[in-house]
């Protein structure tokens, strides 16, 4: 059961409420430590799988980096990622949340990535948290902490908590089974014994000085149509406000309307768009922004004591939230935007933030007149690095390299990331580990190394020795450069995820996470529709039967796509029969020559039944005559080697005898426009709604990679798109100038050469025009 009660902190309506330390149980299957994007993923995932979970945060708000640290702007690196998991649930309410008002949440980065405020998207986490099914119960326990550990030998069984509720600190003790450390720090990791990294080091070798990735105290900011309340206008320069302060501003940030981010330094506009929210408060929509974060030009230095030392890492982040008052001060005073202060409709002002703030103050009574603005800002710091467990594998750069070569395939892969290498700050060689990473590792601009999905396996979340404990958020075991590929709201959603789901599993085969298969864990994801194949399969139904079947035998090489095709209709061939056979004994085993000839139902099934001895798992044929003799299709061979891959490892977990019974012939499920291009379907629907296209089946087909549009229907296109910007009758070279102007097109000269007839425009060219259409705000 869940229980629902008042929430201790001012939040909007919630699905699922917080507890008093007295209401805890003395027991869970699963406590998960940080309620972040990953701590929310591995306990809505746990839960729906039948686990009773304990959650733990140690402020009054959940969401970690994304909401209590109010970087809601999701760093997506490719919007494929949309397609995946809880994160497709999440951005599919955030959608239809802002939709309900009229507005767009595709706002961030000028209006090309889902951004949500923070409040709403902590509503959203919790209707998550409330939407869980199954026979597990969830508890949420705020403003609490991990304070010990209880372990028996190298196993952990349970933790000891700490707890500040109406009748001040207390302490409970809770057993567990599995323990899962998804702090925006990594701060369980340490009391469980186990081995980690931290900034270049390794524990037992730690120097605390050496640098890591810059953190940043984010504040929401707004426009005030009426004028900023006069508690809010920062009326004198903060304590520390000096000439050196103010010229590292004015070098970074300027007045200006032009959005270019390249530009040094940026304008205003290109600030407001960067972090842009939807603003609940105020009418209209994108491109008007009236919402945003401040979470540019404040980064603040962090080093390893940041993350060693409690102490330490106080002083920093009181640091940080200086240097973002600053920054608030040159923009209202400077940049000259009295209209514009931190917003007061967030719910940042909690009992937890203002006990924070007025600690603090009482230390440093020359900051208490900017208190009103200090309880508005965030409740955490964006910490961008963490301890990392030292796993069964590593995850490294090289492996998630996606340029000039793909990314390393793990055939374990539980989860999927897109984001590029991205650290801010101590990206030299003298701050990596170069045991690990190489120098030419090392990203020197945005996406030179690739971006795109890249997976992330099963090994990097079980620790060297340590049972009955999972890392999840930014904790998992891989190295500094890597982390700075998957440390995005996205990745660690998803990531949490996967670690919800190997936790469950191992309470309920009463096994230690290192002894489950994979595979368990896989199906398991895929049956919650998250995506672990790197490349896209652009004909099979994402919702058909063939869809969880040909992403897991495609994972395991046991038959291959090709170019994003995996030809479900086609017949198995002897040559892809003889590498499966090869790779089922040995996953190492290279794909076999042979003949290209049919193989029928019964010779599949006979071959099967042969290299299943000893698995454990019998293979029933219950055909027909007439089946029999019938070519095997590829879409049902991959149904039969998948249910034999999920047999033969619950055969591997329990030691029990399996048996596949073979499944009838199915017809494929025909291919909708969300097989085809989710995305692109959804750009056409949009734009079929402004009444600019009238038929998307046939932009589905062509405006792909790799494909030409016609060069008059395009015309038409540009033309429609052009008058929808600017109603009136033009030629084709005005409304190319148009399109130009509103940025919706870059080259004016190819649309004025190719959107003719008798010409062709490529595919993705025209893809583009379409996305940029569909994120455009009309007349």
């Amino acid at each position: 059961m869940k229980r629902f009660m008042p929430a201790l902190a001012a939040i909007c309506i919630l699905t699922t409420s917080a507890v008093f330390a007295a209401e805890i149980h003395d027991r869970y299957d699963v406590v998960v430590a940080g309620a972040g994007t990953g701590g929310c993923g591995a306990t809505i995932q746990a839960a729906r799988l039948g686990a009773s979970v304990l959650l733990l945060e140690e402020t009054d708000w959940i969401g970690g980096q994304m909401n209590a640290a109010a970087v809601t702007s999701m760093d997506e690196g490719l919007t494929l990622v949309r397609e995946r998991g809880l994160y497709h649930e999440l951005v599919q309410r955030i959608e239809a949340h802002y939709a309900a008002l009229g507005k767009s949440a595709e706002t961030a980065y000028w209006g090309q990535h889902i951004c949500c405020e923070p409040l709403v998207g902590q509503k959203i986490l919790h209707e998550m948290l409330g939407s869980v099914h199954g026979s597990g119960k969830l508890d949420l326990l705020l403003r609490s902490h991990v304070m010990r550990v209880v372990k028996q030998g190298d196993t952990v069984t349970g933790v000891e908590v700490e707890t500040f509720g109406p009748q001040g600190k207390q302490r409970r003790s809770v057993d567990c089974r599995v323990l899962i450390d998804a702090t925006e720090w990594g701060d369980v990791i340490p009391l469980t014994g186990a081995r980690y990294r931290v900034g270049n080091c390794t524990v037992g070798a730690v120097d605390l000085s050496r640098k890591i990735q810059m953190l940043t105290w984010t504040a929401v900011i707004k426009h005030y149509p009426q004028g900023v309340p006069s508690d809010l206008l920062l009326h004198t320069p903060p304590p520390g406000y000096t000439p050196k302060v103010h010229q590292i501003f004015v070098k970074t940030l300027a007045d200006g309307t032009e959005v270019d981010f390249k530009a040094k330094p940026i304008s205003w506009a290109t600030f407001l768009g960067y972090r842009a929210m939807p603003d609940s408060s105020q009418p209209g929509d994108w491109p008007l922004v009236t919402r945003t974060h401040m979470n540019f030009n404040n980064d603040y230095e962090a080093t390893v004591g940041d993350v060693e030392a409690p102490t330490q890492r106080e002083a920093t982040c009181r640091a940080a939230r200086l240097k973002t008052l600053h920054l608030l001060y040159y923009i209202q005073h400077t940049l000259g935007k009295t209209d514009w202060s931190v917003a007061d409709d967030e719910g940042f002002d909690s009992p937890y933030n203002r006990d924070e703030i007025d600690r603090w103050l009482q230390e440093r009574p020359d900051l208490r007149p900017y208190r009103p603005v200090l309880y508005h800002f965030s409740v955490m710091a964006y910490a961008r690095e963490s301890r990392r467990i030292i796993g069964l594998h590593t995850l490294t750069a090289p492996e998630i390299r996606r340029k000039p070569g793909p990314p390393r395939h793990f055939p374990s892969t539980v989860a999927l990331a897109d984001y590029p290498i991205d650290l801010h700050g101590s990206a030299t060689p003298r701050y990596m580990e170069l045991d690990l990473d190489r120098a030419e590792d090392i990203s020197h601009d945005f996406g030179d190394h690739g971006i795109g999905p890249f997976g992330v396996p099963w090994e990097c979340f079980i620790p060297e020795k340590i049972d009955g404990f999972l890392p999840a958020e930014k904790n998992i075991s891989q190295s500094r450069l890597a982390n700075g590929a998957t440390r995005l709201q996205p990745s660690t959603l998803l990531l949490g995820q996967a670690a919800g789901a190997i936790a469950a599993l191992a309470v309920r085969h009463f096994v230690q996470p290192r002894h489950l298969d994979p595979i368990l864990v896989q199906s398991v994801l895929l049956n919650n529709h998250d995506t672990l194949l790197e490349t896209p399969l652009k004909d099979v139904a994402r919702r058909g039967w063939e869809w969880k079947p040909t992403q897991l035998v495609a994972l395991h090489g046991l038959l291959s796509a090709d170019n994003g095709r995996f030809r479900p209709g086609d017949p198995l061939t002897e040559d892809q029969l003889q590498t499966i056979l090869g790779r089922l004994q040995d996953p190492a085993c290279p794909a076999l020559g042979g003949s290209t000839a049919p193989v029928s139902r019964a010779a599949f099934a006979e071959a099967l039944r042969k290299v299943s001895a000893g698995s454990h798992v019998m293979v029933a044929v219950g055909t027909g005559p007439g089946d029999r003799a019938k070519p095997a299709s590829r879409a049902e061979t991959a149904e039969i080697l998948a249910q034999f891959l999920e047999l033969r490892g619950q055969a591997r977990v329990t030691g029990s005898e399996q048996s596949l019974t073979w499944p009838a012939p199915k017809v494929l499920t025909p291919l909708s426009p969300e097989d085809v291009d989710p995305l692109l379907a959804a750009a056409l629907r949009r734009l079929a709604d402004r009444g600019i296209i009238d038929d998307s089946n046939y932009w589905l087909q062509h405006a792909m990679p790799g494909e030409k549009c016609d060069g008059g229907r395009s015309g038409e296109l540009v033309l429609r798109a052009a008058q929808a910007f600017e109603p009136a009758t033009m030629t084709h070279a005005q409304a190319v100038e148009v399109l130009a102007r509103h940025q919706v097109i870059g080259r004016p000269d190819y649309w004025l050469k190719t959107a003719v007839s008798g010409s062709k425009c490529d595919g993705i060219s025209v893809q583009t025009l379409i996305h940029n259409l569909a994120r455009s705000r009309f007349k």
